[in-house]
């Protein structure tokens, strides 16, 4: 029944049914680096138990890499397996195609992040030589002089706290030290 509602919703070259129980949803185009396969397969007592999820990227280009390698991909899965666990006791196969769908830029953000890897570690190293930099000028920054540390000592209160007002400014005292201007 399921299977007859996705064939008459999407075209043959989008969805393709391996088996009786296996269908792939193709989201991208042929020839372009942006795309990837959805395979899922209904195990016996579908919809009462999810289906199984593969997600194939750059299948069409014989380097068939499964989500189970990568950060960014496990990711991809998780959401999927995590929308079908929700969803149990319904035809829930349109639901995660239309999610894939959905969120398709966000997905391909993340496997172009895994594709550009060499470029990814580059970026750290150079972050991390930031950082440390940083680290140490916000180490020098944060040194007082033994005179610093004993006005802040005395502007605590008996509990070891600021008291209320501690860096209010007196109107009184600053409008004597700027008069106002006769422009009138």
């Amino acid at each position: 029944e399921e299977r007859e509602v996705l064939k008459s919703i999407f075209d043959e070259s989008e969805l393709k049914f391996t088996d009786e129980y296996t269908l792939e949803y193709r989201l991208g185009e042929v020839g372009n680096l942006k795309s990837l396969v959805l395979k899922v397969t209904w195990p016996e007592g579908y919809p009462d138990i999810p289906p199984i999820i593969y997600i194939y990227i750059d299948s069409f280009y014989n380097t068939a890499q499964f989500l189970v390698f990568g950060k960014e991909k496990r990711i991809l899965a998780k959401i999927m397996n995590l929308l079908a666990n929700e969803q149990l006791g319904t035809a829930l196969t349109f639901s995660l195609i239309d999610q894939l769908k959905e969120n398709s830029e966000e997905y391909f953000r993340l496997i172009d992040l895994d594709h550009s890897e060499s470029k990814h570690s580059e970026n750290v190293e150079a972050s991390a030589k930031l950082d440390e930099v940083n680290m140490k000028k916000a180490a020098r920054r944060s040194l007082l002089t033994k005179a610093q540390k004993r006005r802040q000592l005395n502007r605590l209160d008996q509990n070891g706290v600021l008291p209320r007002g501690w860096n209010w400014v007196s109107v009184v005292k600053h409008l004597q030290q700027h008069p106002s201007d006769p422009t009138v």
